[in-house]
């Protein structure tokens, strides 16, 4: 176990100790700036797509309803689990010190490794290109499908277009403003940020004060005979909890929050009920403007229901929303998963570069970098999409590891200091740890040769580990 994180993490902090004990970053982002990172990553773009999957399996108003409560209940209760992980361990890198620390330095190194090779590359790959995709609504030449450059290797095949120089470019200006400094990216951040809780509150208030709806669309409230059925209600879940995903953004900025102890778990609960209210609001208005019978699989329900609404098209508005929700996506994501590399170097167990930080810009420009160049290959390759398929399921598994850390580490740490008390312990890390668990064995039964293959990817993290450690030993 990492002998500086035991002496360090007994240690109370207050605002007047601007530099972190893990090492060289310095505690600059308040209670606001942390709130506007959790919502920032939680609202992309499922709110916009989302409800037409769960319409389509679940089309009633209240069962609609029902599933965004419970996926922002299980998110809240990850949240809250965080909260105490965070506010006791207040260093960078989130799930993998949690982890590491409950579980041991093995497990802890599988869940960084799976969240660069994947979680987060693919995410900063995945919201690149999706960016170009509706940045291409406006500018159709992002949007061509003629190949300036192709080529074919075994297993993978490369076609190189105007919207694949873009997402690189995207990804490489974001990358670019996160290495200048920690208050640039979180400036842009809060900015992408407010400019999405404007543009959802927009929808809600414009809709019930101008908006031709009809309540009639809310009766039947309740179809009580398919929302009793737990498989259809199960996936219909699955898209709610898509859209609650980045519940927990800020535990992997958490060596840079001023005051951790208290706007940690503050930053957590306030962000969480936030999003929570806005996905509640918005689907109500929806389900106001059109029957959640027309919503059934419609792929962007919120230009549907907006567009019924106000009695006009409104593409061009609600794509120019989602380009703007994606963008604040893509930007908290590349600045949140350096920290788990440069934790993983300061261990010993991965590039020793990483660990650095920039001597004027305070940043680990190194794991930014790195982070930046793995996602543009996935990008150039077209295999994040692929990777997300087979690793969704031990992505989950660690996310149920993750909360269970709360539980482990009550018992395998009484000593170490708890600012904050996870209230509802143990009751609420279990309710998420049996959601996950029952997501994963359902995930299991459906696509087993995709999750093998998941299994597979991140066990070629063990020669990986084995390799550091070694090298760390001998120096």
């Amino acid at each position: 176990m990492n002998e500086t994180l035991m002496d360090s993490s007994t240690l109370r902090l207050s605002s007047g100790q601007a530099r972190s004990p893990q090492g060289e970053l310095t505690r600059r982002l308040g209670l606001f700036s942390a709130v506007m990172i959790i919502c920032g990553d939680m609202i992309g773009s499922g709110i916009f797509f989302a409800t037409g999957a769960i319409a389509e399996t679940l089309p009633s108003p209240g069962g609609v309803l029902l599933v965004w409560i419970f996926g922002g209940l299980l998110a809240l209760t990850g949240a809250l689990s965080c909260a105490e992980l965070s506010a006791s361990l207040p260093y960078a890198g989130g799930d993998y010190i949690y982890i590491r620390e409950a579980y041991g330095r093995l497990m802890g190194f599988l869940s960084g490794w799976s969240s660069f090779l994947v979680t987060f590359s693919g995410a900063i790959a995945f919201l690149a290109v999706s960016f170009t995709g509706f940045a291409a609504f406006f500018f159709p030449a992002l949007g061509a499908k003629e190949a300036l450059f192709s080529a074919g290797f075994p297993g993978v095949s490369i076609n190189i277009t105007v919207g694949t120089i873009f997402s690189i470019a995207i990804v490489l200006l974001i990358s670019a403003l996160h290495c200048i400094g920690v208050r640039q990216g979180t400036i842009a951040q809060n900015v992408l940020t407010i400019l999405k809780i404007g543009a959802l509150a927009g929808i809600i208030v414009l809709g019930v004060l101008f908006g031709k709806g009809n309540t009639a669309h809310f009766t039947p409230l309740f179809d009580w005979a398919t929302i009793a059925d737990s498989n259809v209600f199960g996936a219909a879940f699955i898209p709610a909890i898509f859209a609650y995903s980045g519940w927990n953004a800020v535990i992997y900025i958490a060596g840079e929050v001023r005051e951790p102890e208290r706007n940690l778990p503050r930053a957590l609960f306030m962000g969480n009920l936030i999003v929570i209210g806005l996905y509640l609001a918005v689907n109500m208005v929806y389900i106001y403007g059109v029957p959640v019978t027309e919503m059934k699989g419609a792929l962007r329900v919120s230009e549907v229901a907006t567009t019924a609404l106000f009695s006009y098209q409104t593409s061009a508005w609600i794509t120019a929303i989602i380009t703007v929700s994606v963008l604040g996506a893509l930007n908290v994501v590349t600045m949140l998963g350096p920290r788990i590399y440069y934790a993983m170097a300061r261990d010993g167990v991965f590039f020793k570069s990483l660990a650095r930080v920039h001597p004027t810009f305070g940043t680990p420009v190194g794991a930014i970098a790195l982070q930046a160049i793995w996602a543009c290959f996935l990008i150039v390759t077209g295999t994040f999409g692929t990777l997300f398929t087979f690793v969704s399921v031990i992505i989950t598994l660690f996310s149920a590891l993750t909360i269970g850390s709360v539980i482990v580490l009550r018992w395998k740490r009484p000593e170490l200091e708890r600012p904050y008390k996870l209230w509802g312990y143990p009751i609420v890390p279990v309710i998420f740890i049996l959601a996950h668990l029952w997501i994963v064995w359902g995930s299991l039964a459906q696509k087993p040769v995709e999750s093998l293959w998941g299994l597979v990817i991140v066990g070629l993290g063990i020669p990986a580990y084995l390799f550091w450690r070694g090298r760390t030993a001998e120096s």
